[in-house]
């Protein structure tokens, strides 16, 4: 798996230098291993166009620039569609639907609509020629989900916590997560505190990881 890193790209020639950068680390990487998996963080970020670099790369071709593409995945991360998806989901629970009844299919549509009209992929041709086989939307998470965190990893903790009993686990997570911040339903930061807060609470010895 290789991240992609496209810093600096910043002034009159972002665009050029980020298609140059881009299109250089993607070569590097297929070339080493075809089986490659390609993360593009930030999408939304990215100079106008930047993505149109790699396009030929996503086609179904045997060979580009003496590499075959076919067997590498490529993962494009962004924000673009979080606050659609957030108040999306947000009315359908507010009008009885479960979370676990939203179907890929009806979030993928909403993504796309999004993507189509904002952000670096509404100016991109792999959008326009159906080079993305699949838009995966993260959700936001609710409390109880934040609260899941935060037991696996108390749980994790074990003694550290000073708990020998589930129900005092129960009640370190919940200390926990009354210190986190909400939005509504939705937690702000996803489960990413989590690990600092339960520090407080469950002190790690200082030659253990996090």
């Amino acid at each position: 798996t290789h991240q992609v890193n496209l810093c600096g790209s910043s002034g009159i020639n972002a665009e050029y230098g980020a298609q140059l950068r881009i299109r250089e680390q993607v070569l590097s990487h297929v070339r080493k291993c075809q089986y490659s998996i390609i993360v593009v963080d930030e999408v939304e970020k990215l100079p106008v166009g930047t993505l149109d670099a790699i396009g030929p790369y996503l086609d179904i071709n045997s060979n580009v620039d003496g590499v075959d593409f076919r067997n590498s995945i490529f993962i494009f991360l962004s924000n673009t569609a979080g606050n659609v998806i957030r108040d999306y989901v947000d009315g359908q629970l507010d009008l009885g639907r479960s979370r676990e009844s939203l179907t890929v299919l009806e979030m993928e549509k909403l993504i796309q609509d999004t993507l189509y009209r904002s952000g670096e992929l509404e100016r991109s041709s792999i959008l326009s020629r159906y080079q993305m086989d699949a838009f995966i939307p993260m959700l936001p998470l609710e409390k109880r989900h934040v609260r899941q965190c935060t037991l696996e990893l108390i749980n994790r903790r074990g003694n550290k916590c000073g708990c020998s009993t589930k129900k005092c686990m129960l009640e370190r997570a919940d200390e926990v997560v009354e210190e986190l911040d909400f939005a509504g339903k939705f937690s702000r930061s996803g489960c990413k505190k989590v690990h600092t807060k339960v520090n407080l609470v469950c002190p790690l010895d200082k030659r253990q990881e996090l």
